[in-house]
């Protein structure tokens, strides 16, 4: 692509941010920031031509004002949409620090203030003091754990969109190695530093190296519970939350169980779901997932006790190989889980080339999403038309539907419902 194309490109996408600011209207009884991404979007006009591109959005526009700035952070302006999710750039005391979705945007700010609240309960201490300088240090080369931040629109790729963009594509059942491997800082830490994150509502395996390096402070220090319990936290709520009764208890057994015990009471759900030694092993040995997303996918699908075809989710699960889409696939069996608790019964899953479907007793095929914000780029088209040509020789299937967490553009819903799906949203 030449030059002057490449510029062409890019003005466009700046002309359609320039629109979405346009268009959108006052946002005052909206909230949650799933609601303000709809509406946001609502007036934005069709994409000339076949497809559309990756977009740039305005943070004030889609998130509430409290989400935007806190005493230690502040959301950047410019969110990058790679057409399936929203990639946002959190400017911090410490440096900048990418997230990848807006869940996870909310897990990161969540985090950003239970470490300002833990440096206010420290202030004027030596101890404050050397958790920001061991902050700052962290910040130099960990925040590539994290995600370095988007500089240019041709870098704002997920990893779930690169899922799309190899669609029919022989993916196999690649796993990393062993967790030990990526998490040996984290499977030696002591149930002291697990009990510290359950009081501050964090999560210990958080991949956020300035949480940890505080969290490694508060164990080294030795605080009382007493006076971490005291801290101003509130619970961390975000666009999904799972629906499950069974959240407190999630949250004990992260507390009280080691990595090695959390994969081995995962391998014993694993089995009892009739999940082949083989698949439960490469999945296990997965360390792209950390301990608490693996706990949470797997009692999300061991919760569908009469659900067949659970070890087909697994066996796709298993290919994630980027940290976003680990959590893509965390958030997208509790998904399902909630489809088949609160919506209709799960009888089956089925892996449909590049995703994973579930069949309902009715026959009706349906897709659950996590996305932010789906466009109807080439890869998305591409992997739908496979889809659809899939499904549509299924002879049993009576309807085809979609659910999302966020919302969809006004020219992805017209080619998706031409396709014969029909679209659920927010």
């Amino acid at each position: 692509m030449k030059s002057s194309q490449i510029f062409t490109l890019i003005s466009l996408v700046f002309l359609l941010a320039s629109c979405a600011s346009t268009t959108t209207s006052k946002k005052s009884e909206v909230t949650g920031s799933l609601d303000h991404v709809k509406t946001q979007l609502r007036g934005l006009p069709e994409a000339e031509g076949l497809f559309e591109g990756p977009r740039i959005l305005e943070a004030s526009k889609i998130l509430p004002a409290n989400v935007l700035s806190g005493p230690n952070y502040r959301v950047e302006q410019k969110v990058f949409n790679d057409g399936f999710l929203n990639i946002y750039t959190i400017d911090s005391a410490y440096g900048k620090v990418s997230a990848v979705s807006t869940a996870t945007l909310y897990k990161r700010i969540h985090e950003m203030k239970v470490i300002a609240e833990i440096e206010k309960m420290n202030k004027g201490k030596e101890f404050a003091k050397g958790v920001a300088e061991k902050g700052k240090d962290v910040v130099k080369g960990a925040y590539t754990v994290v995600t370095s931040p988007i500089k240019t629109i041709t870098g704002a790729v997920s990893g779930v969109g690169k899922i799309f963009k190899r669609a029919g594509e022989n993916l196999g059942n690649r796993a990393q190695s062993d967790q030990e491997n990526r998490f040996k800082s984290v499977i030696g830490y002591s149930k002291t530093k697990r009990d510290y994150a359950n009081k501050l509502k964090v999560d210990v395996y958080s991949r956020n190296p300035i949480l940890q390096s505080e969290l490694d402070s508060l164990t080294t220090a030795g605080y009382t519970g007493n006076l971490l319990s005291s801290l101003a936290i509130g619970t961390f709520t975000g666009p999904f939350v799972s629906a499950t009764g069974a959240t407190n208890l999630l949250n004990k057994v992260m507390k009280d169980m080691s990595p090695p015990d959390l994969r081995k009471m995962n391998r014993e759900k694993l089995e009892k779901m009739g999940v082949p030694k083989n698949i439960a092993d490469a999945f296990i040995k997965n360390s792209s997932y950390t301990p608490r997303e693996q706990t949470v996918l797997v009692n999300a699908m061991f919760e569908m006790k009469n659900t067949i075809g659970r070890e087909n989710f697994i066996k796709f699960a298993t290919r994630a190989d980027q940290y976003d889409v680990t959590y893509f696939r965390q958030l997208q069996a509790e998904m399902y889980a909630d489809h088949n608790r609160n919506n209709s019964p799960i009888k089956q899953f089925i892996n449909i080339g590049p995703f994973t479907s579930a069949i309902t007793a009715d026959h009706t095929i349906n897709v659950c999403l996590p996305m932010d914000y789906l466009l109807w780029t080439s890869d998305m088209a591409k992997a739908a038309t496979i889809l659809t040509n899939k499904v549509n020789a299924l002879p049993w299937v009576t309807k085809k539907q979609m659910y999302f967490t966020g919302s969809i553009s006004p020219l992805a819903r017209k080619n998706l419902t031409k396709l014969g799906w029909l679209l659920t949203t927010g």
